[in-house]
């Protein structure tokens, strides 16, 4: 059977930040199956419907730009599959995609902290080292290719396959000077090495 790639685009907010990694792929496959798109599945005694993320988000963070491609028997729009969906995982495009999530170079993440730190800024502006696994310490300004601080944290972060920062590592960071109460993320745009935005 010949199959047609689809990159769906979409937001995964609200209650829905909540549904873990592995959740998310039965999400898409039982959705899917109820729009009636028919998904190119794996090979094998147990078949699975080919569906491939951008990334990884960890769990109870926000995003405004997530994707996923998968292989379809017929071309698909939003409109047809978006009423599908659970809350919170809200449809915003479907195309047929030309590039490949491996020029994915950086991610933009908004991170709100409470209480607001007024002197947040000067925490970033020289060496901030922090454990990004055990044993394993980096310089965060490695990894930071910018990062604005009003009201939260507009940072843009390496998120490409050799160098990758979780923005929870940021907020690490500051709660290792300040006190922090609580805090969250959003994932607001992805880039490439030009900095273009990524589709």
């Amino acid at each position: 059977m010949d199959y047609k790639p689809v990159r769906i685009k979409f937001e995964k907010a609200g209650i829905a930040k909540y549904i873990s990694h592995l959740d998310l792929n039965r999400v898409f496959a039982r959705s899917l199956a109820r729009a009636g798109v028919g998904l190119a599945h794996s090979e094998g005694f147990n078949p699975r419907p080919k569906i491939v993320f951008a990334s990884t988000l960890s769990l109870g963070l926000e995003s405004f730009c997530e994707y996923a491609d998968i292989k379809t028997t017929e071309p698909i729009t939003a409109a047809r599959i978006k009423n599908f969906f659970p809350q919170g995982i809200n449809i915003l495009d479907a195309y047929e995609p030309d590039t490949s999530f491996k020029i994915i170079d950086k991610t933009k993440f908004r991170i709100f902290i409470s209480p607001h730190i007024e002197t947040l800024d000067t925490l970033f502006l020289g060496d901030v080292f922090a454990e990004k696994k055990p044993g394993v310490n980096i310089n965060l300004k490695d990894y930071i290719c910018s990062l604005q601080t009003d009201k939260f944290i507009d940072a843009v972060l390496k998120t490409n396959q050799e160098m990758f920062l979780n923005p929870e590592i940021i907020v690490r960071a500051v709660s290792a000077k300040y006190a922090v109460d609580s805090y969250s993320i959003q994932k607001i745009e992805m880039y490439d090495k030009n900095n273009m935005v990524f589709k």
